[in-house]
């Protein structure tokens, strides 16, 4: 059987588009394995559940701040990587895949730099409109790279992959668990694992306009619903979900960040949604572009600024009457299983060619 390593992770955003690719993974034959960040990382957590055998390897992410602890953070960089692409390259040995596909990530680069090392075929994925770092360096060492950006100057363009159980899921039973009637208006406010501040706060101030409107369902993070409301019938307050694709089903709205995955998912689902990309500064400045191309596909964006909250209500209330969204790209699972088949071939290829 054909063998893949799917490497990637620090985030969901790195976990589970690879996630996503099982299933047309398996179709075309592939035995699928997964390599990241050694210890009780999002990846290793998220492999597990779905039964594939995981390798963990030192990794450091890169910190974009000047702070003394970053500063310090990023020092470790050369040896810990070191360290890492060490083990990645005994993994490959020991596990030989015929393909190695980055999701990029800094839990990526170890397999990146390794799968250059020992001469296995590489691919990698973009989500967003310029390539970051890990997929940069991937680039250089010669990946087949691909783009999830329609417009993105690199690679080739196939859109962002999306689980296939998230089109599954009932609007009516995901409704009757939450306890949520079925002719309520409900808006799925979307902060992602770690939350975010911004959106738990402006919930809380404009708690009592929002419940009027309509059943808020809130993703405040891990041990961050301290201080929220408490849950009624009106408001559901939840620290994190693995079944995101019930709470898409049973909402008319959603309001979320703008990562390229998050974009992804809600155009697929053709939902009604508001995105808040974060600032340059707290990020790279990725989610700007992915928030100007959901608004091209029916979204309506907000700026996150000193007058986010006062704008938020009104977006609500203008959005939950509006169009949803368009699908942003087509059977991207498909199209990326069948260029991890390309490049293997073509990398075995190169390789008899050297010989």
């Amino acid at each position: 059987m054909k063998k893949i390593l799917l490497a990637g992770g620090g985030t969901g955003g790195h976990v589970y588009p690879n996630i996503a690719l099982l299933p047309a993974l398996e179709r075309r034959g592939f035995d699928v394995i997964y390599g990241g960040a050694e210890g009780d990382s999002v990846e290793a957590r998220v492999a597990a559940l779905n039964g594939l055998d995981f390798f963990g390897v030192p990794c450091v992410k890169l910190v974009r701040s000047m702070s003394p602890a970053a500063l310090r953070n990023n020092l470790t960089i050369p040896s810990v990587l070191s360290r890492g692409v060490d083990a990645a390259r005994k993994v490959l040995r020991e596990q030989a895949p015929d393909v190695v596909f980055s999701k990029g990530g800094f839990a990526a680069l170890p397999f990146v730099l390794a799968a250059a090392k020992e001469g296995v075929p590489l691919l990698c994925h973009e989500s967003d409109s310029t390539l970051g770092i890990c997929n940069r360096i991937a680039k250089a060492k010669g990946a087949t790279v691909l783009a999830a950006y329609p417009d993105a100057k690199f690679g080739e363009f196939v859109g962002m992959p999306v689980r296939e159980e998230l089109f599954c899921k009932d609007r009516t039973a995901a409704r009757r668990a939450l306890g949520i009637a079925e002719n309520a208006k409900v808006l799925l406010v979307v902060g992602g694992s770690s939350g975010a501040s911004v959106f738990n706060d402006a919930i809380t101030k404009l708690f009592l306009p929002l419940t009027e409107l309509c059943t808020v369902v809130h993703i405040a993070g891990r041990g961050k619903t301290e201080g929220l409301h408490p849950r009624s019938e009106r408001y559901i307050p939840v620290e994190y979900s693995d079944d995101m694709g019930s709470l898409y089903a049973a909402s008319d709205l959603v309001l979320s960040r703008a990562g390229a995955t998050a974009v992804a998912e809600i155009a697929a689902l053709k939902k009604r949604a508001i995105f808040v990309p974060l600032p340059k500064g707290i990020s790279r400045g990725d989610q700007i572009p992915n928030a100007e191309l959901a608004r091209k596909y029916g979204a309506t964006v907000l700026v996150q600024d000193d007058k986010f909250i006062h704008r938020l209500y009104p977006a609500v209330k203008k959005s939950m009457e509006g169009a949803p969204m368009r699908s942003i790209s087509c059977d991207a699972n498909g199209k990326i299983a069948y260029f991890a088949d390309v490049t293997m071939r073509r990398g075995v290829k190169c390789k008899d060619k050297k010989r």
